[in-house]
């Protein structure tokens, strides 16, 4: 996993797909949209991370160990899981039944909200999906593909901490 400028990760892909798009002016609404519950069920990898406002980041938490996966069951409960060396195709397959650690609801357009066990506060996260495969200019791999999820995670107050690029992560059925 890569971690990116600490700035900004939603903005950056606006600006990469205006740059490899027609003249038109897109907006974000033109390439994402607001997740939907059924779009995050599955095994998704972490593919990249960015810190918002120069925050500074402890690379002790778990939280930003580079090899991150979640799993979102239909049946609104999670998993989460880090490490620092690549996950095996094993381990992978063994996220899908590692007793879930949280629940989740997705509550109006695209907005994640997550409980983990014994922690009161309650997670945030603004989520959308990409609709369309965004390049950076500056290479010819791209940064994110249709299908992508960017999670923003917000602070009690609104103010948006991390974002997170995640992947899903294909053949490893629910």
């Amino acid at each position: 996993m890569k971690f990116v400028s600490p700035r900004r990760v939603l903005p950056a892909l606006a600006l990469v797909v205006l740059s490899v798009a027609p003249a038109a002016a897109l907006d974000p609404e033109e390439f994402m949209r607001p997740c939907k519950r059924h779009d995050l069920i599955g095994l998704w990898r972490v593919m990249r991370l960015g810190v918002v406002g120069g925050g500074q980041i402890d690379r002790t938490d778990p939280a930003f160990l580079p090899h991150q996966r979640y799993v979102f069951h239909s049946n609104a409960t999670m998993a989460y899981a880090t490490q620092e060396v690549p996950f095996s195709p094993d381990e992978q397959r063994g996220l899908l039944k590692v007793p879930p650690t949280a629940t989740w609801a997705m509550e109006g357009e695209g907005r994640l909200v997550r409980q983990r066990d014994g922690v009161a506060a309650v997670e945030k996260a603004d989520c959308k999906v990409l609709m369309r495969a965004v390049k950076d200019p500056k290479g010819s791999q791209p940064t994110a593909q249709a299908g992508d999820i960017l999670l923003t995670e917000e602070t009690a107050d609104k103010r948006p901490t991390t974002r997170r690029l995640l992947r899903r992560i294909k053949g490893i059925p629910d």
